[in-house]
């Protein structure tokens, strides 16, 4: 898209303002408590180096790519960061980097304004400045899509040979991030062959046929070290227990949710209905290509690829997974409050401080992912110079980053040796993920004279995030 030095300027400082305000929303996020899923990790791939990083796929939790520049902001900056906000610098930047990259694939198909307002809802959107404050690589996800299918479009709209070098690059890294990722450039492959059975873009489909072949190359050989890990736990990503999250359950419904900016429903709601107009808008759309409708076919088929894949497979997802699809819904959200703007200012304003009311009031009352920092705090004030911990949790020693000098102990598996581990009489009882520990297990505690001395809310999980202390009677 040809822009004019003016409007350039103007869109380069619109843009520089929105990092600035996207980075004022991330900032208190970055100063939480890390969570399991970062500590994980960190712990289990990020510090083994980038040999081990590149070469281990034992688990989904090491998106490669973030996790090695994870390692190496830590390498670099963890003494003058401190760990917490240097394992998170990478998904921080990224995450404000899809600001502009998410004004970028707007411009290809909609005005200045619309753009401007895309830009801006990549900005504050809760489900966007909030992974842009864990060290996790969704934000990564999210802005190398939302640059390739930039890269896309901006070759229909004018083909140029070095884009399509650059657009197999940003599709490689998406992958590398996060394989699910790669269902974005699968959607993009889908549109180029049917464009060219209608009769459009036949020569362009070819060589973005070309580009998308030497992208999956690339990608295969990056993952062949991971390999012999991914085939050894293949077993892992089966939905076998029949108790897996899936694409009909919690997970499938939060990432509908995720589709208008936030994981509340009702936060939700104002960017879903915006979203629902847009998308009514881009089947309307008419004019040169790109348009809106291309855009929204080349931003989100990978969607439906996705849920329909899982659902053959019979495998799991986490609703996140989901997000190489978010710059899509931010498009169709922009394109439904420009539609709302055109026809009356005022009610343009209006919705755009709807959305804004709605996504502050979800970042104001959401709290921590999960506070493992602040239940160990408390342990680490009160507990007494013989007093021994006991910790229950899922399958990593996560709390050592804040707790190791303790040695606290651990009945991993949500407390399935918790009767023997008790035997040892331990004075303190730190436990995450209450609501999956056993109804059984919380019935020992009691019996064994364990009371709550403090419960710290945690929205991780969909409300699983809670971390509880408990003190053995007597000694409160």
């Amino acid at each position: 898209m040809n822009i004019r030095p003016g409007r350039a300027r103007v869109a380069l400082w619109t843009v520089a303002a929105l990092v600035a305000a996207g980075m004022l929303l991330r900032a208190p996020r970055l100063a939480e408590s890390l969570w399991y899923d970062e500590i994980a990790a960190f712990t289990t791939h990020a510090q083994s180096g980038p040999g081990a990083i590149a070469s281990s796929f034992s688990e989904p939790s090491n998106h490669i790519a973030h996790t090695l520049l994870s390692w190496c902001s830590v390498e670099i900056l963890g003494d003058t960061l401190g760990l917490e906000l240097a394992l998170r610098l990478p998904a921080l930047l990224f995450s404000l980097a899809a600001i502009g990259a998410m004004w970028g694939l707007a411009a290809q198909v909609l005005a200045p304004r619309p753009a401007a307002l895309a830009a801006g809802l990549m900005a504050v959107l809760p489900v966007t400045v909030l992974e842009g404050a864990e060290a996790r690589g969704y934000s990564m996800m999210i802005c190398f899509s939302a640059l390739a299918s930039w890269t896309l479009l901006a070759n229909v709209r004018r083909e140029r040979g070095w884009r399509w070098v650059l657009y197999a690059a940003l599709c490689v890294a998406g992958v590398w991030v996060h394989f699910v990722t790669a269902l974005l450039p699968i959607g993009h492959a889908i549109w180029l062959g049917w464009s060219a059975a209608r009769g459009r873009h036949r020569a362009l489909a070819f060589r973005g046929a070309v580009a998308l072949a030497a992208a999956a190359v690339i990608s295969i050989a990056l993952y062949a070290p991971a390999l012999p890990d991914l085939l050894a736990a293949r077993g892992m990503y089966v939905a076998a227990r029949g108790d897996e999250p899936r694409v009909l359950g919690v997970q499938g419904f939060h990432a509908l949710l995720q589709l208008g900016g936030s994981w509340y429903a009702w936060a939700a709601a104002p960017g879903l209905a915006l979203a629902a107009l847009g998308a009514v808008a881009a089947s309307r759309a008419q004019g040169p290509s790109p348009n809106l409708r291309e855009a929204g076919a080349v931003t989100l088929l990978g969607l439906p690829v996705f849920g329909l894949a899982v659902l053959l497979a019979g495998s799991w997802m986490y609703a996140r997974f989901a997000l190489f699809s978010l710059p899509g819904a931010v498009l169709f959200m922009a394109a439904g409050l420009d539609g709302i703007w055109v026809r009356s200012r005022a009610a343009g304003v209006t919705a755009c401080v709807l959305v804004a009311t709605a996504s502050m009031a979800d970042l104001a009352v959401r709290p921590a992912r999960q506070p493992l920092r602040d239940a160990a705090t408390l342990v680490r004030d009160r507990i007494g110079e013989d007093e021994s911990i006991l910790v229950i949790g899922l399958a990593h020693r996560v709390i050592d980053v804040y707790l190791a000098d303790l040695d606290p102990q651990y009945s991993l598996m949500h407390g399935a040796d918790l009767e023997w581990r008790l035997t040892a009489d331990p004075d303190w009882i730190v436990l995450y993920y209450p609501n999956s520990v056993s109804q059984a297990n919380h019935a020992l505690l009691k019996t064994r004279g364990y009371e709550p001395v403090e419960r710290f809310p945690g929205w991780a999980d969909w409300g699983n995030g809670d971390v509880i202390v408990l003190k053995k009677a007597g000694g409160l």
